[in-house]
């Protein structure tokens, strides 16, 4: 976060002191002190490759220590190892759910790599478990006025401000955002007279209509585009401004049904087309949503968008032969690709290798997977869908060097984990299985198949304990997910 002064990097918070047998964490051993000293040693003097190998070496001797992951975060992140920081400071705040720095520089990393979002909720965890900290309150307040919603960075500041009358960088920030806020009021307001002044022009309407949905002000963008209709209902410009506004407030029934009019007076638009798929499938309307996608790529010359949404589809309906066939035709068609037509090409032939193990076509899979690596050698799909193949034949040493190279190039993924662990499981590798299955949760802990698996792995280790915990985590997100989906069919 560029406006926090304690951003996470190399002038960021330094390394944890404790660690193994330090304030109750983990087991006392001499190995794991010996080796967390001498990463604090190394990191110290700025040697963070000798400080991340050292603390290594501490998380192998106690795996429970999360004082000794977070600061094997921190050498990574000096190292300018993005993800296998991020990766090393969710397991730290698994170990340690109390560690507070492991929060604030996995959001302030987040951050810097434009990932605002995922800051935010890591943030608003942190305050959870300290609401007096004001320096979580900018970096909450940083995080808001990222993603524009400038009225909930202000309330953030203000709390930095009652919290810490001294802290400056929070007058700094809340003095900026009321200056951007008032530079886009001023904007809002031209724009509002270019509308009276011109009543019946449409494109100041739309120009007005873009201003209100960037200051999240839906309700005044979704009456103006109301009034579009209202004012040139054959002009599909009217429809599809109101589209977009349904799709900013998520009402996907009412966007389906502006894009069906939007269509209806344009029938050529490839892309309301599939603007219009995209919500039909949403609404469970799956043939309607394949003839969109269908229309949308032949009124396109072949729109790799659209395609591709179609392939999903199918896919998601277990209609997989279909979605082979799709993805077969473009990875056919694009074979000879070049420049952006490459990554078209990787993503067709990362679509028709999933889908063929998803068919149960194993052996067509591995030989998907031959000519997918021969072309990106360094593509992570290619090596899970290989070793997905593999695992499925019964090859389980051949897929878990497989799902260990594709993590080395995708260390953020915890389907990875989890499939690996699950394998480690199968050739008895319990404790590398428990150790998988805690990566894939401590990236994802809304997991409920990363618990199930963890469950299994703490079973087989005999900690029947912390597996009847995982497993009745594994339940109660099953239950969040039953709930969720009985409140979207207004059940």
């Amino acid at each position: 976060m560029t406006d926090n002064a304690q951003a996470a990097g190399a002038d960021g918070r330094g390394m944890a002191s404790g660690g193994p047998g330090a304030g109750g964490q983990g087991d006392d051993t001499r190995a794991a002190r010996k080796f967390f000293d001498e990463g604090n040693r190394a990191a110290d003097e700025g040697d963070f490759a000798a400080a991340e190998e050292a603390f290594e070496q501490a998380v192998a001797a106690d795996p429970a220590d999360g004082r000794a992951r977070y600061n094997l975060a921190r050498a990574r992140q000096n190292l300018g190892d993005p993800e296998g920081a991020i990766a090393s400071y969710m397991r730290a705040i698994r170990l340690d759910p109390n560690l507070i720095e492991a929060y604030l520089n996995l959001g302030n990393l987040y951050g810097e790599m434009g990932l605002e979002e995922e800051a935010l909720e890591v943030f608003q965890r942190a305050l959870e478990l300290d609401s007096g900290n004001d320096e979580l309150f900018i970096s909450v307040g940083d995080a808001y006025r990222s993603l524009g919603f400038y009225d909930d960075a202000i309330l953030a500041y203000r709390q930095a401000q009652i919290l810490n009358p001294e802290n400056t960088l929070a007058a700094d920030n809340l003095r900026d955002v009321r200056e951007v806020m008032d530079e886009q009021a001023r904007e809002i307001g031209r724009l509002e007279r270019d509308v009276d002044e011109h009543p019946r022009d449409l494109g100041h309407y739309g120009d007005l209509v873009e201003a209100y949905l960037e200051a999240h002000r839906d309700q005044e963008a979704l009456n103006l585009a109301n009034q579009m209709v209202a004012l040139a209902p054959d002009d599909p410009m009217a429809p599809e401004t109101q589209a977009m506004v349904y799709e900013a407030m998520g009402d996907g029934g009412n966007a389906a049904d502006a894009w069906q009019r939007v269509v209806e007076l344009a029938p050529a638009d490839a892309e309301a087309w599939e603007h219009l798929a995209t919500w039909r499938d949403d609404q469970g309307q799956v043939e309607d949503a394949i003839a969109a996608y269908k229309k949308s790529a032949e009124l396109s010359g072949g729109s790799p968008s659209a395609r591709f949404s179609l392939a999903e589809v199918y896919r998601e309906n277990e209609r997989y032969d279909e979605a082979v066939t799709t993805y077969q035709q473009m990875v056919d068609e694009y074979q000879k690709a070049g420049g952006d037509e490459e990554q078209v090409l990787a993503d067709a032939h990362a679509g028709l290798a999933e889908s063929l193990n998803l068919a149960g076509r194993y052996q067509d899979a591995l030989t998907s997977t031959d000519a997918f690596l021969k072309r990106f050698p360094d593509d992570a799909r290619a090596l899970y869908e290989r070793a997905s193949a593999l695992d499925a034949l019964g090859r389980h040493p051949e897929a878990i060097d497989a799902y260990e190279e594709a993590l080395e190039r995708d260390p953020l993924n915890p389907i990875i984990y989890n499939d690996l662990a699950d394998t480690y499981l199968e050739v008895g590798n319990v404790a590398e299985a428990v150790e998988m299955a805690e990566n894939a949760v401590a990236l994802d802990p809304d997991f409920a198949v990363g618990y199930e698996t963890l469950a299994s792995a703490l079973a087989r280790a005999g900690r029947n304990d912390d597996a009847e915990a995982a497993l009745q985590r594994a339940q109660e997100l099953r239950d969040e997910e039953d709930e969720e989906d009985g409140e979207e069919r207004g059940e």
